[in-house]
C-alpha cells in the first residue's frame, strides 16, 4: 500500500515541484513549505516508496491545498479499493 501511495504522491505533486503560486521550485524549497525534510521527500520518490506516516501525507496535502478526502478519492480512482500488499 505504501509503495502505491508514495508513487501516487510523486506523480501528483513532485513532477516537478511547484510553490503555491505555480512556480517551479527545488526539492529543498518544497520541503520547507511542507514542513518535512528533504530526505523524506527523497524516500517518497523511491520506486518502492517507504512506510509513509499519515502526518506526512497531511503536510503535503495542506501545502498543496488538497483535502485528504479529495486526495484519497483520487488515489482510490487510480488504484481501486482492493490493493494487495
Amino acid at each position: 500500500m505504501n509503495k502505491y501511495l508514495c508513487n501516487f504522491i510523486t506523480k501528483k505533486f513532485f513532477s516537478p515541484f511547484y510553490d503555491k503560486d505555480g512556480n517551479e521550485i527545488s526539492q529543498n524549497e518544497y520541503s520547507k513549505g511542507c514542513g518535512i525534510t528533504s530526505s523524506t521527500l527523497s524516500k517518497i520518490k523511491q520506486l518502492d516508496g517507504y512506510n509513509i506516516p499519515l502526518t506526512t501525507v497531511y503536510s503535503i496535502c495542506r501545502f498543496e491545498n488538497c483535502s485528504l478526502q479529495d486526495f484519497f478519492s483520487e488515489f482510490e480512482k487510480e488504484y481501486g479499493t482492493n490493493i494487495r500488499p
